[in-house]
């Protein structure tokens, strides 16, 4: 008999392959440029392409390093600005390395003039939260070590 236990639940009685990780996020903005400028400036992201069709604006970014991507979408229609209590998107978070990676973006952020709360401890390690232009509320995270 297989062994299916890397995968989960059936599709038409076939077992189905677990989600293998984050591919991507896509924000809508309120000013593309300004943000663009904003994610490649103060989060270091490397434009990859941009879009530009009759409904939308975007511009998509990886890491330095590639990996995961962050779309920024402009939508043509008038939007009401980013409000983290209504159903959708709370936070993107960002990971970082080591506590010592938390301080120097803590104090790159606060050279570039970005409110933050500075790196808070929280059980499974650190947190740092702040804003994008648009206030698209943003977090860096620390894991730390399993025992």
């Amino acid at each position: 008999m297989p062994d299916f236990s890397d995968r989960i639940g059936t599709r038409d009685n076939l077992a189905m392959e677990n989600l293998a990780a984050f591919h991507h996020v896509a924000l809508t903005v309120s000013d593309l440029e300004r943000s663009a400028a904003w994610y490649a400036d103060v989060l270091g992201m490397v434009e990859r392409f941009r879009e530009d069709s009759p409904e939308r604006k975007a511009v998509i970014f990886n890491f330095p390093g590639g990996g995961s991507s962050v779309g920024l979408v402009q939508h043509h229609a008038t939007q009401p600005g980013f409000d983290p209590t209504v159903v959708g998107l709370d936070h993107y978070g960002f990971t970082v390395s080591s506590p010592e990676a938390m301080q120097q973006w803590s104090d790159h952020l606060a050279a570039k003039g970005i409110q933050h709360s500075g790196a808070i401890d929280v059980p499974p390690g650190q947190i740092l939260n702040f804003k994008d232009p648009d206030g698209i509320a943003l977090c860096l995270f620390w894991d730390r070590p399993r025992a």
